[in-house]
């Protein structure tokens, strides 16, 4: 018979408690908040494993929902997005904060992680690591910029967008980049297309 198994997963302090229904006896699986990134990839890659098991994956793909949906996280994923070269882990991080900008009321935290996100942000797209980037994480990060400014601009920074302008104007690596961005933020302008931003 089915049982619900606590399973006490991505935890902050204090400990956030993930209850799922599982027929197999308890794993055991505790993720401390010391060890939250690496736990996190470990549970992606897992998932992304041909071998885990399917009550496994459902399992842990519920915990990873519970862990991208949860109020404050985007400030556990901001070293990731300016240092990790894991695909699944960056693609996590960044989707992260995407749900922050899509919930009603919360804009991806108070300004301070909104400045920083920016500068991540702008760093990995616009910077020496973009080379280096996984062709997924290119492309959401782009999209989570437009968002981000969407949401934030004029009031927070009113040079983002003529920066972006300037750098579409002048030859140079980063001009394909900037077209990026602003035409990713012209699809997020489209009517019908703001879901919930402020």
């Amino acid at each position: 018979a089915e049982r619900a198994q606590r399973l006490c997963v991505f935890a902050r302090t204090p400990c956030q408690e993930v209850h799922i229904t599982d027929s197999r006896p308890p794993s055991g699986v505790y993720m401390a908040d010391a060890n939250l990134v690496a736990e996190v990839s470990s549970a992606l890659h897992e998932v992304l494993a041909p071998t885990t098991p399917p009550e496994r994956r459902q399992a842990l793909q519920q915990a990873l929902q519970q862990e991208r949906s949860r109020a404050g996280a985007g400030a556990c994923y901001l070293a990731v997005l300016a240092e990790s070269s894991d695909e699944a882990l960056l693609w996590f991080a960044l989707a992260v904060h995407e749900a922050a900008l899509l919930r009603a009321a919360d804009t991806s935290g108070g300004t301070a992680e909104r400045q920083q996100l920016r500068a991540v942000l702008l760093g990995m797209l616009f910077g020496p690591r973009y080379e280096t980037l996984p062709p997924s994480a290119r492309g959401k990060a782009v999209s989570l910029l437009a968002r981000l400014v969407v949401a934030t601009w004029p009031a927070e920074d009113p040079t983002l967008l003529p920066s972006l302008l300037e750098l579409l104007a002048a030859p140079g690596a980063a001009r394909p980049r900037a077209a990026a961005v602003l035409a990713a933020l012209a699809d997020e302008l489209a009517p019908g297309r703001q879901r919930g931003l402020a």
